[in-house]
């Protein structure tokens, strides 16, 4: 079973890049990435998307980075689907 289905928070993160952002859209898959992967959190990336695993603040703040990146880049639509365990803590606690 890979680590991130173990973790107590997991985030997806898929962008839709736009043509008309004002980079090219690789570029903004690329700055979710890199954002994402600058947490070390980031376990597998997809053709357009990035999985982040962890505790429930960490997560939540990589992947707030991770849309902020893209945005910048240019994406108009970064879709994000959130998944926690029972075990994953309240807001505020990791």
């Amino acid at each position: 079973m890979p680590g991130y289905n173990r973790a107590p928070v997991s985030a997806e993160l898929t962008v839709v890049p736009s043509p008309q952002g004002r980079d090219s859209p690789r570029a903004q898959i690329e700055a979710a990435w890199q954002a994402a992967s600058a947490s070390g959190l980031a376990h597998e990336s997809g053709p357009d998307s990035t999985v982040l695993a962890g505790g429930r603040s960490e997560v939540l703040e990589a992947a707030f980075k991770a849309v902020e990146a893209s945005l910048d880049a240019g994406a108009h639509i970064v879709q994000v689907k959130v998944e926690a365990t029972e075990d994953a803590g309240r807001f505020g606690t990791t």
